[in-house]
């Protein structure tokens, strides 16, 4: 019983001194620090992926692209769904980086309003 309840203890303190010897310091990125674009970055591992399991690049679900506007352009759908995928996109990309959040605005702004007039267009 007495073991027990040193064994109890010294775990407890061991994991009381662990806890406060972490770091305090702050590891957030700085506001001036753009994103990394998981998109670009899911395309090469895809790629990656399908070519390690044996699949050339016609068979190859990505195309061979190395990022995901190349995928884009390697993609068999009509210009127009083309132009609506580039957008969301540069609309994605613009919102990783901090120092454009009016540019950000202005173009969601702009992909709202377009979207209103063709919803009232049909």
């Amino acid at each position: 019983m007495k073991t027990t309840i040193t064994v109890l203890l010294v775990c407890f303190l061991a994991a009381f001194s662990a806890c406060n010897a972490q770091s305090t310091k702050d590891i957030s990125t700085p506001d001036t620090l753009k994103q990394m674009n998981l998109l670009d970055e899911q395309i090469k591992m895809y790629g990656q992926v399908f070519t390690l399991a044996g699949m050339s690049d016609d068979e190859n679900p990505t195309g061979g692209a190395d990022n995901y506007l190349e995928m884009v352009e390697n993609m068999d759908v009509s210009e127009e769904l083309k132009e609506q995928i580039r957008e969301m996109y540069d609309v994605y990309d613009t919102s990783l980086d901090p120092t454009k959040k009016e540019e950000l605005k202005i173009k969601v702004s702009k992909m709202l309003n377009k979207g209103v007039v063709d919803a009232q267009s049909e």
